[in-house]
């Protein structure tokens, strides 16, 4: 089984998975040790893939209601974080475009959920 989004391939049948947007490459499913739907900051790409989460809208670091990525953060067996990023451009919470790349990647975590159902 393959499943195709914009921003990450599933192919169960090899057993990898390719990330094209974020940690880009080709990675082992088997490998995946835990999975999360998470916002990031809108300074993606200037630290460590999630280290600017922003939880309900709101971020811990800023009182005003910030732009955001909606992504998928992946923790392997090896402990690497790697990330997904559904949003192609900052989103604000609840917004129209926050909501739709969310949607997409509630689709992208249950492929995820069929796969490691034991």
């Amino acid at each position: 089984m393959m499943k195709e989004f914009r921003s990450i391939v599933i192919d169960a049948d090899s057993n990898t998975y390719t990330i094209k947007d974020g940690t880009q490459g080709e990675y082992k499913l088997s490998e995946i040790k835990k999975y999360s739907i998470l916002n990031e900051h809108a300074n993606r790409g200037k630290a460590g893939p999630f280290l600017h989460q922003v939880l309900g809208g709101a971020s811990s670091f800023i009182a005003v209601e910030p732009k955001l990525y909606v992504g998928i953060k992946i923790t392997t067996t090896a402990n690497e974080t790697l990330a997904v990023y559904i949003s192609e451009n900052p989103v604000l919470f609840n917004s129209d475009l926050y909501m739709s790349d969310k949607k997409e990647a509630e689709k992208i975590k249950s492929v995820l959920d069929k796969l490691f159902e034991r």
